[in-house]
């Protein structure tokens, strides 16, 4: 018997726990530092416990990239990628689970409805998993473990379908499956918060960096607790602190002192939905050292040392303070709504300009969940987001209609980003698919905070890269259109048009905060305590939901 256990000892060692809180996560393939190994290099060491194979870049016509991983292909084009599928098989023999990455910051993937991304679920059972049928697999035999959505371009179309189909595909396989998402830490994701708040996910590698809610910033765990335990659909999803591996893996949000991150792990880990770390990338983590040790390994230390094993209830905090920097811009919010906001030259309304054709499914954020800035001094990194709606079609009426309900948090930071028409879009080593590929160049930023207690105040920094902007002359115009605003939003007349423009942000004659999208206005609560209003600072004028006994200043 004594035997028999000697012997069952390292199997069990070597199995995967899901409810374990010390799991590290990490993503392999895109070579960011330029040192990558192969797979099973990384596997190799104890630390890992999952790896995220990056990136199936591009679908539904499949398209892969490894970086210097993988240079073979099918006659088709397709990677064949055979030194890859013997490291997946040694990884899994060593315990950990593979998971293949879809999407990353650059590529060409999406859906155009939930019909064609559940006939790609079977696509991807096929072709990576247990499924048969295909005459090309990239992985020959190798089976991953599941399927992770790294989604960054902002349409969200038929990744729920997508999943829920995959969740019956894995019935009939013989092991158990996982499904992760790697949203930016702003909520709800503009890409893959419609798959978290409507399919069941396993992971949420949440990405706090190149975000105004990184870590050291107006960090939002609690709004993710939240939602982990009353929006998704799974009450055990698992979230991972996501972070940089290194200063040069990530435009924001490294942590080189252990001992911040210590105190955070040990905060954030009562939570029962803590599931570990997750870190952008392997390279950069093992050629990062701290101490004589690699960030890897690091990582791996700090959670052991201090995760807090006790079951705290997650609240949502009521005040943060986000100050402008040279490299984030944003707000924040439960729900984040950002308004950028720049009175034109005939101040005849307040909309949201956002660097993108079209508002996707009611969601635009500047599509740079990484920025580079490292380009330039003046560079200055942005990310704006703003909340969707889930599953709708558009109606076919310029009357308001409700097509959902978000609540948007009472902490309320308004920001107003002016951004140079110049654009630079970099690619990493190895024409790798790299998170760093887009530079803004922005000319000025205003970052505005509002405290319960206190009228707006802004802070500036400017660049050296010139811009055209038309504000209001005087302080005491800027006042009396934010009055003029306010009148109009109460006679429940939004933005005074019969049309609207994708972006635009309004608010409603009951206090709601209304978006366009596909020239319908969406509608969202405030939350309780806010409403929404148009008010003043300076010569600026930012319409969002804010704490209700200010309004009456702007009245």
């Amino acid at each position: 018997m004594n035997l028999l256990l000697f012997f069952l000892l390292p199997i069990l060692t070597l199995a995967f726990n899901n409810d374990l809180k010390t799991n590290v996560a990490i993503y392999w393939g895109q070579n960011s530092a330029g040192s990558q190994e192969s797979l099973a290099y990384y596997c190799q060491n104890s630390d890992a416990d999952i790896i995220m194979l990056s990136f199936l870049n591009e679908f539904p016509t499949l398209g892969l990239n490894f970086a210097n991983a993988c240079s073979t292909s099918f006659s088709d084009g397709l990677l064949h990628c055979s030194q890859i599928a013997e490291d997946i098989n040694t990884c899994q023999s060593l315990g950990k689970k593979v998971l293949l990455s879809l999407g990353g910051a650059s590529g060409a993937y999406s859906f155009s409805n939930d019909q064609e991304a559940e006939t790609f679920a079977q696509t991807l059972w096929d072709t990576f998993g247990e499924g048969s049928g295909v005459s090309e697999r990239p992985f020959d035999s190798a089976i991953v473990d599941g399927f992770d959505f790294d989604i960054e371009n902002n349409n969200n179309v038929g990744y729920a379908a997508l999943v829920s189909k995959l969740r019956t595909l894995f019935t009939s396989g013989s092991k158990q499956y996982y499904i992760s998402a790697a949203p930016q830490c702003p909520y709800p994701d503009a890409s893959v918060g419609d798959l978290l708040a409507n399919a069941e996910v396993d992971f949420a590698f949440i990405q706090f960096y190149n975000n105004y809610c990184n870590v050291d910033k107006s960090f939002n765990w609690d709004t993710w607790t939240n939602f982990a335990t009353t929006v998704s659909p799974n009450s055990n999803i698992k979230l991972y602190l996501g972070l940089p591996a290194s200063a040069t893996a990530a435009g924001s949000g490294y942590i080189s002192d252990m001992n911040e991150l210590a105190s955070v792990v040990s905060s954030i880990s009562s939570s029962p939905n803590f599931g570990g770390i997750a870190l952008w990338d392997a390279s950069q983590a093992f050629a990062n050292e701290i101490d004589g040790k690699n960030y890897f390994a690091m990582m791996k230390e700090i959670l052991e040392d201090n995760v807090n094993t006790a079951v705290t209830t997650s609240t949502t905090s009521t005040t943060s303070t986000t100050s402008a920097t040279s490299s984030t811009t944003s707000i924040t919010s439960m729900t984040e709504v950002t308004s950028s906001v720049i009175l034109s030259s005939t101040v005849n309304e307040a909309i949201s300009r956002i660097r993108s054709s079209s508002v996707n499914e009611a969601t635009s954020r500047v599509r740079s969940s990484t920025i580079d800035q490292t380009t330039a001094e003046s560079t200055t990194s942005t990310s704006s987001q703003v909340a969707t709606h889930v599953h709708t079609s558009v109606m076919q009426t310029s009357a308001p209609v409700i097509i959902s309900t978000v609540v948007v948090s009472s902490t309320v930071t308004g920001t107003t980003t002016v951004i140079a028409p110049t654009v630079e879009v970099t690619s990493s080593l190895d024409s790798n698919v790299s998170r760093d590929t887009t530079t803004l160049f922005p000319a000025s930023t205003f970052s505005t905070t509002i405290h319960q207690d206190q009228v707006p105040v802004v802070s500036t920094t400017t660049s050296t890269i010139p811009a055209a902007t038309t504000s209001i002359s005087a302080t005491q115009d800027a006042h009396v259109k934010a009055q003029q605003l306010n009148a109009q939003y109460a006679a429940g007349q939004l933005n005074g048009k019969s049309t609207c423009t994708d972006g635009e942000i309004v608010c409603s004659a009951d206090g709601k905060l209304a978006m366009c999208d596909h020239s319908d206005w969406v509608y969202f609560e405030c939350a309780e305590g806010t409403t929404c209003f148009a008010f003043d600072d300076g010569s600026e004028v930012s319409t969002q939901c804010n704490f209700s006994g200010l309004k009456s200043n702007f009245m």
